[in-house]
């Protein structure tokens, strides 16, 4: 039976390339739901849940690409490759970046705002 708690902050879709290290392995995947405080991803290969991991994540901002470097992330749930994280620990240059691409694409999300009623 599957445990589930309730998330800190709202997803929003995206598409971010990530690399993190998985029983000894740089492995890599995608992040499709992201937010302030974690995302859910797909990774190359199953990860279980309470793994730890320091994390690469590159968004693209216009045609650049940057990197955030997420010093701690745990797995909270997974299905084989696919699963949701939480962020421990980052240095807030990086996570100010991370608050600002987020905040981006919940402004480009009409969905977003009709859950959260931004748009009257």
């Amino acid at each position: 039976m599957k445990t589930y708690t309730i998330r800190k902050k709202l997803r929003t879709s995206a598409r971010c390339q990530l690399c993190y290290f998985c029983d000894g392995s740089l492995t890599t995947g995608i992040a499709w739901d992201l937010s302030e405080s974690g995302w859910r991803s797909a990774g190359e290969r199953p990860i279980h849940a309470g793994t730890e991991s320091t994390v690469y994540m590159t968004i693209l901002e216009g045609d650049q690409p940057h990197n955030i470097l997420i010093d701690a992330a745990v797995v909270r749930w997974s299905d084989g490759p696919v699963a949701g994280w939480e962020i421990l620990r980052m240095d807030e240059a990086n996570r100010s970046r991370l608050t600002h691409f987020v905040e981006k694409l919940r402004s480009a999300s009409p969905v977003e705002d009709i859950l959260t009623g931004s748009r009257s």
